[in-house]
């Protein structure tokens, strides 16, 4: 659980505003995937915008992130669904399954960018910027803080792991995650139909594996990478 505290009130804040814009990121590229596959939907209500209040969800992008955050688990969260009308795509499978995994890829990327960054700072620090990202990596934050440049490894450290995880969480494959959005894509018409079924239960499933611990699964080899990297770059 998470130790309150000037730091853990720190650690707790950025992992909210991380998720926070690591949901706007996913949304914003489902609509700019749709843009330009010829669908405005998304883009004429504003969900192209880093802006989180454009894509909250109130339970997935603030009581579950929250609640995640105070627990000490691995933090995740989703936000509205960006509205797609298949119909005006100009290819429609093929295009709605790129809007699909624009989501997750994005998350991705950017976790990538944030990891070569993090790989970069900590080369010009040194080893104990190595030794304090990697404790800011474990939730170590009480130790974590004494080093001095705990804000922004802290900050570039969260910005790798939650993206990357986001983006790997989004490939669950139950609907309405994009996973299971991509398996209804793949799956013949009839078993699509009985597979999208589960869809309104879709995120009490993932709650449900969240609860069990199942989702440690998806952490570590996201939790892998990144440590490497810390360490390879110190």
């Amino acid at each position: 659980m998470l130790e309150l505290g000037q730091n853990g009130i720190f650690a707790g804040s950025i992992q909210i505003l991380v998720v926070l814009l690591a949901i706007s990121i996913h949304e914003s590229a489902h609509a700019l995937a749709a843009l330009r596959a010829g669908d405005s939907t998304g883009a004429d209500l504003g969900r192209i915008s880093l802006n989180p209040i454009r894509h909250i969800d109130i339970l997935g992008s603030i009581i579950v992130p929250v609640l995640l955050v105070v627990a000490g688990g691995p933090v995740f969260g989703w936000g509205k669904p960006t509205p797609v009308k298949i119909g005006k795509l100009r290819h429609p499978d093929a295009d709605h399954l790129r809007v699909v995994l624009a989501g997750p890829l994005s998350n991705l990327l950017v976790s990538a960018a944030a990891l070569l960054t993090l790989s970069g700072v900590i080369s010009v620090l040194g080893p104990d910027a190595a030794g304090t990202a990697a404790l800011c990596l474990v939730g170590d934050i009480e130790h974590a803080a004494q080093g001095a440049d705990f804000p922004i490894l802290f900050t570039l450290v969260q910005f790798t792991f939650l993206n990357g995880f986001l983006g790997v969480f989004n490939m669950i494959p139950i609907p309405p995650l994009d996973g299971g959005q991509v398996v209804i894509h793949l799956l013949p018409r009839a078993w699509a139909l009985k597979y999208s079924a589960i869809r309104p239960y879709g995120f009490m499933i993932v709650l449900a594996l969240a609860a069990l611990n199942v989702l440690s699964v998806i952490v570590l080899p996201v939790y892998l990478v990144i440590a490497l990297a810390i360490q390879l770059s110190g």
